[in-house]
Formats: structure tokens, sequence, C-alpha cells
């Protein structure tokens, strides 16, 4: 069966997994690079993954030295993991995912916006914590990398 992935690098990031019949899955960030390699393992060894979206990073104005030291591991790990299990992605800017999916009117913030979007499309899915932003927007990125084939 075919599956799309996605990741929001973030130290409170996650991956997410939508299937070609809806099955959607999404994981906070473990805390440890070796089991967010784990789990995609067992996403790959189950489904046929066509396409991982990896949520483009950069560092912001204000962000201590350290803060932005662990993102880029974080987010240079993600590629690893993708790299070696041979999953093909692409890198995209958070503008470019949610164009399309997330408008305005969905909530106040970047973060409240993919929330509603993410619990309107997957609402099998427990998301009822403002702590799951980061799976929300896994989620849609999964979307993104579903609707880009």
């Amino acid at each position: 069966m075919r599956a799309w992935l996605g990741v929001d690098p973030g130290k409170r990031g996650a991956a997410a997994l939508i299937t070609s019949d809806g099955v959607a899955q999404a994981v906070s960030y473990p805390g440890d690079i070796s089991q967010a390699a784990d789990i995609v393992r067992g996403w790959k060894a189950e489904y046929e993954i066509k396409l991982a979206g990896l949520e483009r990073v950069h560092s912001m104005p204000a962000q201590g030295v350290r803060s932005v030291f662990s993102f880029g591991e974080n987010f240079g790990s993600w590629q690893g993991i993708l790299a070696a299990m041979g999953i093909p992605y692409e890198l995209v800017t958070p503008q470019a995912w949610q164009r399309g999916l997330v408008v305005p009117s969905d909530g106040k913030t970047p973060k409240e916006r993919a929330l509603t979007v993410a619990r309107r499309l997957y609402p099998a899915l427990d998301l009822h914590r403002k702590s799951d932003d980061g799976r929300a927007d896994a989620l849609l990125l999964a979307t993104w990398a579903r609707r880009r084939g």
C-alpha cells in the first residue's frame, strides 16, 4: 500500500504517515533520533512510501545559539534517516505546504490553524491538546506530499 510521510523536525516536532486508503498515524518526536529512525523503519517495512515532506527550517531572530544548533541537528538527522532508508523527500517551507490547506480563518496563529485543519482532515486522531501542534504540522506535511504525488 502506498503512503506519504510528513516530518516537522523541531525539538517538539513529529512525524506522520498517511496511506492511500486514508489511514493516518502521527507520533511526536520521541526525543532520540534512533527511536525516530525505528518508527520510520517500521512504516517503511509496512508501506511503500512514495514521498516525504520535510519542513525546511531556518534560524529565527532572537533564537539562542544552542537552540539553533539543536534545531539544525534534528533537521540534519531527519535528512539522514530519510536518505539512509531510501525514502524520497522534498524540503518544503511552511508557506509552501500551508498553501491550499490552511487559511487565516482557521485560527489566530499558524499553530492554531494547523491544528484546526488537521483535526478536520483526520478526525479519528487525538489532536485535542495545544501541544499536538507538531503532530498537526507533520500530518499536513504528509498531506502536502500526497498531493505532490
